[in-house]
């Protein structure tokens, strides 16, 4: 009789609607999308650190055009079934930091207009943003997909995507592969690439100059391969000439 009791209060639990008072305490629920009538995603933090900014800093510097009023935490992103409110899987979005660093991302919840799409602006120009303004980043013919932005300085825009798997029937954090003529990294996040929209070829070709700031200017090339959910990229860098 116990065994009989345990099964049907799972069942229960396994059914219930998906609340964001039936993420775990503490945890704040960012956003939701619908990708189809069974298929959505939520963007959630477990236990983030609100950083809100002050009433009289008006000031956006330029990492601020991506953070502004911001949450600082472990960000994960939970794919469910709308109708039978079952979890099909959830990710851990995976950041930039280095070995030894947290792993922790700063995703805004209120913001200017600029790299997020922000519906409704207050008297300051702010207003919550969407973060997950599903379009079809990669190319395939579907509108399954959303991009991160990081500014971490003036030059420099670190982006990531993340999006719905019909392959895999996952929520997916896109991997990156770029080559260089010395190396090649492989990673999750891409120097401008998700700023930029693809040619007809479904190539992304774009150029960053950072020799103004005794860098290099990069050349970047990208294909995305549709069989291996995976952007495969090129990077020469030339410096002064």
């Amino acid at each position: 009789m116990s065994k009989l009791i345990y099964l049907i209060v799972a069942v229960m639990l396994f059914t219930l609607p998906l609340r964001s008072q039936d993420l775990p305490a503490g945890a704040v629920e960012l956003e939701r999308a619908r990708i189809s009538p069974t298929r959505g995603l939520i963007l959630w933090m477990p236990s983030p650190t609100k950083n809100p900014r002050t009433d009289d800093d008006d000031f956006y510097t330029c990492p601020d055009q991506t953070r502004g009023h911001y949450y600082s935490g472990i960000a994960r992103v939970t794919l469910y079934d709308p109708r039978s409110n079952r979890i099909i899987n959830t990710i851990d979005i995976e950041v930039q930091n280095g070995p030894g660093e947290e792993k922790t991302i700063d995703l805004p919840y209120k913001i200017k207009r600029g790299y997020y799409t922000v519906p409704v602006l207050d008297e300051k120009k702010e207003g919550k943003p969407v973060l997950m303004s599903l379009k079809d980043y990669n190319n395939d013919g579907l509108r399954h997909e959303f991009a991160l932005f990081d500014a971490v300085a003036c030059m420099g825009l670190e982006t990531t995507l993340i999006g719905y798997s019909k392959k895999q029937d996952k929520v997916i954090q896109y991997p990156i592969e770029i080559k260089t003529p010395e190396k090649t990294s492989f990673g999750m996040w891409a120097d401008y690439l998700f700023g930029h929209k693809p040619n007809k070829k479904g190539v992304w070709q774009y150029k960053i100059d950072y020799r103004g700031r005794g860098g290099t200017l990069d050349k970047y090339t990208f294909r995305y391969d549709k069989t291996k959910e995976k952007f495969f990229g090129t990077l020469f860098m030339v410096g002064e000439e």
